[in-house]
């Protein structure tokens, strides 16, 4: 019965984290793995599970309030396994703590300007306002490479760069942004499950209850995010952007 605690816990990240368009993870494991003792293997397959019904949920929210572009999200998974691979090989060019260093500083300044930058008045809240023209395919492909070798090189989630590209390349708002990376997480958390599945390292005493939470929190936020300014979600993203740039920044220190 001890494990029913996971379903506020899944409510809660679910809740924050479909607002503005994360999965969640970065926060689901570190409860997992440091609160409950559950060995990191085991984490990262619940969190998984869990991270697929958040975004499932979400998706559903964000796509009754018409805040999804789908052309954009299918774009921004387009090379995500090719560009894992690649960010692999780089971990064994140079040592991976150095480099989740680097790539935590410039995080960080990126998520500083967002919220240092005034927002401008989009249209870019209707998904049919973004034409799918070469610029836009072009940045949309980039941003699915280096999604999939940040996740590879960094073990954090593509969503950052895919939210990154769609609001500073794409102009879109925080609204639409969030409901449009949640679809292509909906589609990479699943295949990403897989092998965790197949390994055992989905404990559904954990997996099921939290997975409860996170389907009523991916309900949740999709509701509060459309009653939020879109220049206040954009601060909240900002900080959540630094927050995980800094302690990116900090591993060379703390992890040799």
């Amino acid at each position: 019965m001890f494990e029913l605690i996971l379903i506020p816990v899944g409510i809660i990240v679910a809740t924050f984290s479909s607002m503005v368009g994360l999965g969640g993870g970065t926060l689901i494991v570190p409860i997992l793995a440091l609160g409950l003792g559950i060995v990191t293997q085991e984490a990262i397959g619940i969190s998984l599970f869990a991270v697929v019904f958040t975004t499932i949920s979400a998706t559903l929210a964000y796509a009754a309030q018409k805040r999804i572009h789908f052309r954009v999200g299918l774009l921004l998974d387009s090379l995500d396994v090719p560009g894992a691979f690649l960010g692999a090989y780089f971990t064994t060019l140079i040592a991976s703590n150095w480099l989740a260093g680097m790539f935590g500083g410039l995080l960080a300044t990126i998520a500083m300007y967002m919220f240092l930058k005034k927002s401008s008045r989009s249209s870019n809240d209707a998904g049919a306002s973004i034409r799918l023209c070469k610029r836009t395919i072009g940045y949309c492909v980039f941003g699915s490479l280096a999604s999939g070798v940040v996740s590879a090189m960094f073990g954090i989630g593509g969503g950052v760069i895919d939210e990154m590209i769609m609001i500073l390349m794409l102009g879109m708002t925080v609204h639409m942004s969030a409901g449009t990376a949640m679809f292509g997480m909906a589609i990479t958390t699943a295949a990403a499950l897989i092998p965790h599945w197949l390994l055992g390292h989905v404990a559904l005493a954990y997996a099921v209850p939290l997975a409860i939470g996170c389907v009523i929190g991916g309900q949740i936020g999709p509701l509060l995010s459309r009653r939020i300014d879109a220049g206040i979600l954009k601060k909240i993203l900002a900080v959540v952007f630094i927050v995980i740039g800094l302690r990116m920044l900090l591993i060379p220190f703390i992890g040799g």
